[in-house]
């Protein structure tokens, strides 16, 4: 069994950070619990020159360090966590995606490999949503305070429109609201809170639905060829190329039903109407948050998603995937 290092200048403390909480925390324990050997290490009390791993994984922010590393250690594998899709591979010999979006933007590397967003922090079987039919039908939104912007593609628009028959409140779980410039919904009950670490699994349990907004919807004149398959009809999105179903995973895990834009990663689960929505523009946001105004459909559509999610991302088994790829890697 090879012995795994995952090397970062993050302390422990920083569990806030996702790249660390995710790739370097989880991935770690998930490893170590299918009998895995794999050890944390910052960069202050890692020796260049002695160690005993076979497999060194640098944190997102540490990249530079990989060609240090390969250079004292050719025949150790080496691998970057969640870099940047720039052509530079800072001569490691792996990268590691979190989406298929990802993956194919970091093809240049020799290797990439997948281990999605799969949070240990909202594993907990008792951490699950009961829907009811009584009080105020709250709407989450969770993340990047950027991706705001995004309830522009119509989805500002649907919220309106509910706002009229139902009592229905906006929760927006970010850091700040101060970059929301586009897309903001003129309904009567818009909140605020902080996502915090601490209390961020309480604050998504406390609402009822989950919304996943990511793609920006443009619309430049077409050059429409029926000859050659362009029509006036087309989509045109745009979207990171570090898109991935990450916000959704959670909302899965807690038992809150999902509509999600275009986004890719996101048809793995939500592909199956029986499992959540996938919307594009004003009418299929409404539709679906229509859908999900009942509490009977609402639980309905989260708990066969959730069933999804366990059979298709079980920690464990994407944890011991990680690992086989990583050693025909180091066999060839």
């Amino acid at each position: 069994m090879k012995k795994i290092i995952f090397l970062t200048d993050t302390p422990a403390t920083y569990m806030f950070l996702g790249s660390y909480r995710i790739w370097i925390n989880d991935l770690c324990a998930y490893l170590n619990a299918c009998s895995i050997n794999s050890e944390i290490k910052n960069v202050t009390e890692f020796s260049i020159t002695e160690n005993n791993s076979d497999i060194i994984i640098c944190g997102k922010n540490d990249a530079h360090l990989s060609p240090i590393i390969k250079n004292h250690f050719p025949n150790k594998l080496v691998g970057i966590i969640n870099p940047v899709a720039n052509g530079d591979t800072h001569g490691a010999d792996f990268a590691i995606a979190g989406s298929i979006e990802e993956k194919c933007s970091l093809s240049f590397y020799d290797n990439v490999v997948l281990f999605p967003l799969i949070e240990k922090m909202y594993q907990a079987k008792h951490d699950y949503k009961t829907h009811t039919d009584t009080g105020t039908i709250r709407i989450a939104y969770h993340g990047n305070s950027v991706h705001l912007n995004r309830f522009s593609g119509g989805l500002d628009k649907a919220l309106e429109r509910l706002n009229k028959d139902f009592d229905i409140e906006l929760v927006l779980l970010c850091p700040s609201v101060s970059q929301w410039v586009y897309g903001k919904p003129n309904i009567k009950k818009i909140r605020h809170k902080t996502w915090q670490l601490d209390s961020i699994k309480q604050d998504i349990l406390n609402c009822d639905i989950g919304i996943v907004p990511n793609i920006s919807v443009l619309s430049p004149p077409i050059d429409a060829n029926p000859e050659i398959g362009t029509y006036d009809t087309d989509y045109i999105l745009r979207f990171k190329n570090k898109s991935n179903a990450g916000r959704s995973f959670v909302f899965h895990q807690l038992g809150i039903p999902v509509v999600s834009d275009l986004t890719p990663s996101n048809f793995h689960i939500l592909g199956n109407p029986e499992n959540g929505f996938i919307a594009n523009n004003e009418e299929s946001w409404y539709k679906s948050l229509y859908i999900l105004m009942n509490a009977e459909n609402r639980q309905k559509i989260a708990d066969s998603a959730k069933k999804e999610f366990d059979r298709l991302y079980n920690p464990l088994e994407w944890a011991q995937k990680f690992y086989q790829k990583l050693e025909s890697i180091l066999q060839r």
